[in-house]
Formats: structure tokens, C-alpha cells, sequence
């Protein structure tokens, strides 16, 4: 079955531009430059800088420099203010609560414990408005320190969630408002940037409308691809993680893990058929909550011309969209003719998924958040924290929406049904 879906769209064309450097590369790169930083951190915030509710955010509570006048950057100083005025189109301000909470999960037939937003995967969307503010204030009821990371979003340094970095983590038990102007248009999403939490239940979309929208459609789908090994036959992403840092170097002969430094593991692999995994089970790191007792979840020979050669290192038991397994798909319903916009985010640790619309033509409106030329298309190749907007017209019947885990011989699933009664008239805007 796996190999089917592998076949069938080997013919299919992609809107994929070319890369002169690998993700893995910039990846590193950007690593490197987060290690470089730390020390500008430390010099800004001053040692026992606060925020939020216990949280203790780096450069919130006064200038919190050091070195001589004007050698850093104050967080809460007049260039950054005067930075976040040029943002602001004089929006409102939307305001939302999150938990970040240990809690069950139904993934359409496996049900699971995991860390998540709330009690669903994926976390509740925040919408809003280029221009509006957001003040999000995350409850952390995690046993570990946490963040929030905006992913794609142009914003103050301080508010980006990296711990270490631009800011001290979140502490079990304590809180902390986010709060920055969103000043583009475009499809986004957040999750931790806290160890491989976000390999958790811990991500959810981010969609910022644009006050001039000028694409015309009458409804609009959010997908959210991701892979999923938590909590499956008594794996955890942080032993995933610490197989592959332990067992790569014995299965390649002393080359490094490129999945291991990405730091996005653990979601598992439907098809085996073309990989090779070991058999033992996953070493059990020393804390309670990231203790694994699962099997061996690393892939070996999983191969894609598309990527480069590589398509992964984890083997993960499940692909989801919109937190569904196959076996209980998602389901989106539209009536012929309807003009629907998709907006695609691929929230998955170490999978690049290969999307289609059975029987469709996408139109690609916008790559990353931001417009593009129109391109036509039959599927689209997106690389982990990639995002797309397509436009499609739905066809009389029912149709699969496929994402192919590029190079893993599997794939998630979800279900476009007819919808009942005659379409509307078709309106102007992101509102169907």
C-alpha cells in the first residue's frame, strides 16, 4: 500500500523552489549563532532580570545593561519601541489564555498521553488581523520550563520564545504574556523551543488575515501535518532523541545524526518495508517525564532524490493531519464549485510531506506566509515548519487529501466530502 502511494505521485509536479543550502546546514548554522548569543542575553537582561507572573523574562523589567551606553540593545528601550510603533496599523488587541498541561489525546483510534495546548491536538487557533496586537499569556503546567516560539512572524526580539536566548524559560507552575504587534498578513504557527517539546502535542496554528485580502474563495481549510510517537507502546520524543544521538554513529559508521540535531524526533513511521530498525528497546533518561520503554525508533535508509538523499532518521508509528490517524481521518466538507483555500503548516519533527488533493489542481498563492506569483500544481513537497496556501475549486464527490511522508513509505489522510445544500454566492475575503 505504502509503495503505491510512493509510485503514484512520482509523476506528480512541485511548486518546491531550489535551495543552494540544505535545511540541515542552515539548521546548524542557526545553532551555532543561538550558542553565540547567549552571552549578548546575559549582558542585556543583567542576572536577575523578571517577567511575566514567575517566569522570568529576559529584558522586561528595566534597561538591564551592561557594558557602556549604547553597546547593546535594551528589549525594553526607545529603539525597540520605536521599531514596534512602525508595526502597529492601529489594530486591537486580542487577547488569549493558554495551558500548557499534560493531558490524553485521541489520535482516531490510538489514544495516547502527551503535552499539549488544552485538551486538543493540535492546539486551538489564534486568529487574527495584520496589525492587531496579540497578548497570549501561557499557564505552565508542565513539570519542565517551557516557551513560546512564533514561527514565521517578524517580531521583537524579546517576545520570540527561545530560552536562553531571547528570553528565560517559563517555570513549571508560572506564567508569562507575550505580547508584540503582528505586522504581516500570512499562515503561521507556534510551538516550544524548549528541548523536543514541540514533538509532543505542543504546537498550533498561528493565521494572521490581511485587512486587503485580495483572494476571492467561499471557505477555508487549516492542515496541520505532523509525525507522532508519543506515548506509543511507551516511547517519549526525549528517548527517541537520546537513541539517536547514542546509535547512529554504530549504524553509519561514525557519521553524525542530522535528525539528532534538529532537534525534532519523534513521531513514527507507518511502512518498514525499505528501512531498517533496531530491536531494542529506547535508553530511559533519568527524569519521570521523559522516561521511553518503547522500541527502537530509528530508521535507517530512508531515501528521496527530492531531499537531497536522506528523508529522515526516525521511524515514527504514526501521521497525522490535524491530530488524525488514517484509520479516522479528518474531515473537511465543501459543495461542487466551491472555491476553498488551504492553508497548509507541517508541523512534523523529521518528515517532509508530499500533499495532494485527489483529482485537484492547486493554485499556490503563498509560500512561508507571503504571496507569491500564482503556480499551478498536483502536489506540493513541504519541508518540517514549512507552510503553503493553495486554492482549489471542489469537484462533485468525495476526494482524498493525501500526505505522503517523502521517503518513509507511508502517509497521512484526510476526507473531503460533499457538503450538503447549494453553495452560496462567492464573497470577497477570508470569510466563507
Amino acid at each position: 500500500m505504502h509503495d503505491n502511494h510512493e509510485e503514484r505521485f512520482d509523476h506528480l509536479r512541485y511548486a518546491e523552489p531550489r535551495r543552494t543550502a540544505s535545511r540541515r546546514a542552515l539548521l546548524g548554522a542557526t545553532a551555532a549563532a543561538a550558542v553565540a548569543g547567549t552571552g549578548i542575553l546575559t549582558a542585556c537582561s543583567g542576572s536577575d532580570a523578571g517577567g511575566g507572573h514567575g517566569g522570568g523574562h529576559a529584558g522586561s523589567g528595566g534597561s538591564g545593561t551592561s557594558g557602556p551606553k549604547g553597546e547593546y540593545v535594551d528589549p525594553a528601550g526607545p529603539e525597540v519601541a520605536a521599531a514596534e510603533k512602525k508595526r502597529g496599523r492601529g489594530g486591537r488587541v486580542r487577547e488569549v489564555k493558554l495551558m500548557a498541561m499534560e493531558t490524553g489525546a485521541d489520535l482516531g483510534g490510538p489514544e495516547v498521553r502527551t503535552w499539549a495546548y488544552g485538551d486538543a491536538l493540535p492546539g486551538k487557533e489564534v486568529r487574527l488581523t495584520a496589525g492587531d496586537t496579540l497578548a497570549l499569556t501561557l499557564a505552565n503546567h508542565l513539570p519542565e520550563p517551557t516557551s513560546l516560539h512564533w514561527h514565521g512572524i517578524a517580531l521583537r526580539n524579546d517576545m520570540d520564545g527561545v530560552p536562553g536566548l531571547t528570553q528565560r524559560a517559563i517555570r513549571p507552575g508560572a506564567d508569562f504574556t507575550y505580547r508584540f504587534t503582528v505586522p504581516d498578513p500570512g499562515t503561521y504557527w507556534f510551538h516550544p523551543h524548549s528541548g523536543t517539546q514541540q514533538d509532543r502535542g505542543l504546537y498550533a496554528p498561528l493565521i494572521v488575515e490581511d485587512p486587503k485580502e485580495p483572494l476571492t474563495y467561499d471557505k477555508e481549510w487549516v492542515v496541520v501535518l505532523d509525525d507522532w510517537v508519543d506515548g506509543v507502546d511507551g516511547s517519549t520524543p526525549d528517548g527517541v532523541l537520546a537513541e539517536l544521538s547514542r546509535g547512529m554513529a554504530d549504524h553509519d559508521g561514525g557519521s553524525s545524526g542530522g535528525g539528532a540535531g534538529e532537534g525534532g524526533m519523534d513521531h513514527g513511521g507507518h511502512g518498514m518495508s525499505h528501512a531498517a530498525a533496531r530491536t531494542e528497546p529506547s535508553p530511559k533518561p533519568k527524569s519521570k517525564s521523559k522516561r521511553s520503554s518503547g522500541p527502537s525508533r530509528m530508521m535507517m535508509g530512508a531515501k528521496s532524490d527530492l531531499l537531497g538523499g536522506d528523508a529522515g532518521d526516525v521511524a515514527y508509528p504514526h501521521y497525522l493531519i490535524n491530530g488524525r490517524a488514517p484509520k479516522a481521518p479528518s474531515e473537511f466538507r465543501a459543495r461542487p464549485g466551491d472555491r476553498i483555500r488551504l492553508r497548509i503548516i507541517n508541523a512534523g519533527g523529521d518528515t517532509a510531506f508530499r500533499v495532494a488533493l485527489g483529482g485537484h489542481e492547486m493554485t499556490v498563492t503563498h509560500t512561508d506566509g507571503f504571496p507569491v506569483e500564482h503556480a499551478k500544481t498536483d502536489a506540493l513537497l513541504l519541508g518540517m515548519g514549512e507552510r503553503y496556501d493553495v486554492l482549489v475549486t471542489a469537484e462533485d464527490g468525495a476526494f482524498p487529501l493525501t500526505a505522503v511522508a517523502e521517503g518513509k513509505k507511508a502517509a497521512a489522510l484526510a476526507c473531503c466530502a460533499r457538503a450538503a445544500g447549494r453553495r452560496r454566492p462567492r464573497r470577497p475575503g477570508p470569510r466563507s
